[in-house]
This record gives C-alpha cells, structure tokens and sequence, in this order.
C-alpha cells in the first residue's frame, strides 16, 4: 500500500500532489498533509507510558536517520487539513510545527516493509 506522497512530504511547494493518498487526501477541497492512510494511521493510535502512577515521557530527539532529515523530508512541510475530514482518530498535529520525526519513522518503516 502507497497511500502517501513523497513529493508532498519533501516540498512545500508540492502540497497538492495527493493523487497517491486515498482515501485521506483532500478535505473540503483542500489538500491534506501529510495525506494518506500511512500517516493517518500513525497519528491515529495515542499512548502514554506511566510506572507507579508516574507519567513517562518518551524521548523522540534523533530517532530519525540524518539522511533521511536532511535529504528525503522537507524542513519547511508542515501539516494542513490534518484530522479534519470525516475519519478523526486520536491525536492531532501542531500546524506551527514542521512533519514531527515520529512521521519519518513510520514512514521509513512502512516503506521498508510495504514499499
């Protein structure tokens, strides 16, 4: 399964291209970013970690490879339309900050094992 847009993920410029993204490519004529069901499924699932009723926090710096950062992903994409259409799941993205690193991962991933 595709069902994400490299372009899109890579440049600004590119939000448009969501031909590859059904079904979570557009909401209200607009296009989502990042689309698809990749990314929809990643940031549909929510967790915590607590030990003894103490909330752990999850230390996401760096988990991405660097070439992927500097090269496969825009520094400038940030999402849109995200969670705004008619299937919501459980979390949301902060529109003021760029792709989070967690999306990278699910994304190297998915395109390790589907792609």
């Amino acid at each position: 399964m595709k069902s994400r847009s490299d372009a899109q993920l890579r440049y600004k410029k590119k939000e448009s291209e969501v031909s590859a993204c059904k079904p979570e490519d557009m909401v209200d004529g607009k296009p989502i970013v990042p689309c698809g069901l990749i990314a929809w499924s990643l940031f549909n699932d929510t967790y915590s970690f607590a030990v003894r009723n103490q909330n752990i926090t999850v230390n996401k710096k760096d988990i991405s490879w660097k070439s992927d950062r500097d090269h496969k992903f825009g520094k400038d994409v940030y999402p849109k339309n995200f969670q705004k259409g008619s299937l919501i799941g459980g979390a949301h993205l902060n529109e003021s900050i760029p792709v989070s690193l967690l999306l990278l991962i699910c994304c190297k991933t998915f395109i390790t094992c589907v792609g």
